[in-house]
């Protein structure tokens, strides 16, 4: 780009017919729709002549042709525009777009090339010797257009996760298909396309670009993986549920949008066992699962080991007491109990569960009451009332051991009988200590307590499931109770009688009635102070299923499954 020589005298003669009209604007093929900067030139000073005119025109000219040598070529555009506009001479369009050619504007080069070929006179003379032919140089900047015009865009596209497909198409073609990440670049022609990025398990992306001719561009993208649906339901109903060791839910879980892979489900409560589940979340589908965990065995050989020693010298000593001999008793005791220890110790599974263990201490108590009572029904005599409550005893333990073994019971269950069964047999004996009756009635008495106390603690497992520190905390409201009642017998009926002295049947009765009325008091306060600690044992259970909607699709539905 250099300015001819006597360009001042090509200028005059060139624009001496249009100097004092605003420049045309005409649109090239390149940029319709839009306009270019010559386009706008300002309004001409009226307060300038046509020589200074000129003169500020050349003057553009010369910086602008200095700030393109120096390699700043938006300086140079914007000092040629500003010539331009004040001398509106065809080649400063050339010299406009060879600028923007260098600065790598590929399309505004283009379009002032244009705006160059079509602002050349038909009758175009050379402006000196030394300078081209206008027809000629027509000619060759209509082959430079060509030329840049097949210039390609250079795109390079990045997704995470990497090797997606990416297509890059119009309405009339599909410019371009690749791989992102690989290391070479795609190529199009400057247009405006639909650019779409498809990777299995994602959201396809899909973006309009307008890459402008010979220009690099790099995309990246982070791909949103597909969603489904988990639903997570948990029997109990306050089991925790963590989804990938991140806690999500209390006995159920429900997540729409959930990303479209493996999962691993943990459900875990105290007293049941921990489960863990690998699920695959499909996209646009819905993962139902249901979980019932188990309660967590607790061993109970321990425990029994210790309870039959015990037991068994207690037993022993019970049945040699027919013999009327205590020192043959006394021997008994320890020898029963050192034989109840070595055969549990030796013949006992390592795995007994708590449960059956519970049972066999209830059992074994049962028995042992309900067969001296029952002998008290007949005689009084220690001899035979005593061998019957140990023999009973091992019945009991026995029967206790194979219904615990058989029927699976659980500790709560074994708890919540034990409990009946000792507030029903405390209640017969104390109405029995309050109305003084024969033997036989207070036997009686204290059988029927047992027996109700038995039947209820049975049909109570069937509608609560509670845990043996629910049964321990009502026993012990129980207890206090009884120990509440004697506190306040001792304030209501003060007393002067001697230490030691034997208390008469007003006082015992009195007695009676104060710790019965405690006990149903502590029993019934610890039971409405305690009712949230464990949920019902409902036949009425939480279910999930799937139903189609009006439209056909497939949803989650929430109900009740059970038994009448």
């Amino acid at each position: 780009m250099k300015l001819p020589v006597g360009i001042a005298l090509a200028i005059v003669t060139s624009v001496a017919s249009v100097h004092a009209q605003a420049p045309t604007s005409r649109e090239g093929v390149i940029g319709k729709g839009s306009r270019l900067e010559i386009d706008d030139c300002p309004h001409r000073d009226p307060a300038l002549n046509d020589d200074q005119l000129r003169q500020r025109g050349a003057e553009h000219y010369q910086r602008g042709e200095t700030l393109y040598l120096q390699g700043d070529y938006k300086g140079a555009v914007s000092e040629l525009v500003a010539s331009y506009c004040k001398i509106p001479y065809y080649s400063i369009l050339k010299d406009v777009g060879q600028a923007y050619e260098r600065n790598l504007d590929y399309e505004l080069a283009i379009a002032y090339l244009e705006r160059y070929i079509l602002e050349i006179p038909d009758d175009a003379k050379r402006a000196s010797q030394c300078a081209a032919d206008p027809q000629e140089d027509k000619e060759n900047v209509s082959r430079r257009v060509a030329v840049l015009r097949e210039l390609k865009a250079h795109i390079r596209v990045e997704t995470h996760p990497n090797n997606a497909q990416i297509t890059i198409e119009n309405d009339r073609t599909v410019a371009a298909r690749a791989r992102s990440g690989e290391k070479k670049n795609i190529e199009v022609l400057g247009d405006t396309y639909q650019m779409r990025i498809e990777l299995p398990g994602y959201e396809t992306v899909t973006r309009t670009i307008s890459p402008q001719i010979g220009k690099p561009y790099t995309y990246f993208f982070e791909l949103t993986p597909l969603t489904g649906t988990l639903t997570v339901q948990v029997t109990p109903a306050d089991a925790r549920i963590f989804l990938d060791d991140r806690l999500v839910g209390i006995g159920r879980y429900d997540n729409a949008k959930l990303d479209a892979k493996k999962y691993v489900v943990t459900s875990e409560r105290q007293g049941r066992i921990t489960e863990k589940r690998t699920v695959e979340v499909l996209p646009d589908q819905v993962k139902r699962v249901q979980v019932e965990l188990t309660p967590t065995p607790q061993g109970g050989r321990r425990q029994l080991i210790v309870f039959s020693t015990v037991a068994g010298g207690a037993a022993t000593g019970a049945l040699l007491f027919a013999f009327n001999e205590t020192s043959i008793s006394g021997l008994g005791s320890i020898g029963g109990g050192a034989a109840a220890l070595a055969g549990s110790y030796l013949y006992l599974p390592d795995n007994v569960p708590l449960g059956t263990s519970n049972m066999t201490i209830t059992s074994t108590l049962v028995g042992s009451v309900a067969g001296t009572a029952g002998a008290l029904l007949f005689t009084g005599d220690q001899r035979i009332v005593q061998p019957i409550g140990g023999a009973a005893a091992i019945l009991g333990a026995g029967a206790g051991y194979y219904l615990g073994d058989r029927t699976k019971i659980r500790p709560g269950d074994a708890a919540l009988i034990n409990s009946s069964v000792m507030w029903g047999t405390a209640a017969g004996g104390l109405f029995a200590l309050s109305f003084a009756p024969p033997r036989d009635v207070s036997a009686g008495l204290v059988l029927s307590g047992l027996g109700m106390g038995a039947i209820s603690g049975v049909i109570m497992t069937r509608y609560f499931d509670i845990s043996r520190t629910h049964a321990l905390l009502i026993d012990i409201g129980g207890l206090v109770g009884i120990l509440g009642g004697l506190a306040i017998e001792s304030i209501a009926y003060p007393t002067t009688q001697a230490r030691g002295a034997a208390v008469d049947e007003e006082q015992r009765e009195h007695l009676a009635n104060f710790a019965l009325g405690g006990m149903a008091v502590g029993l019934i306060g610890a039971g409405i102070l305690t009712r949230n600690l464990d949920a019902p044992k409902l036949l009425v259970q939480p279910a999930i299923g799937n139903a189609l909607t009006t439209d056909g699709t497939s949803t989650a539905i929430y109900g009740f499954r059970g038994a009448w």
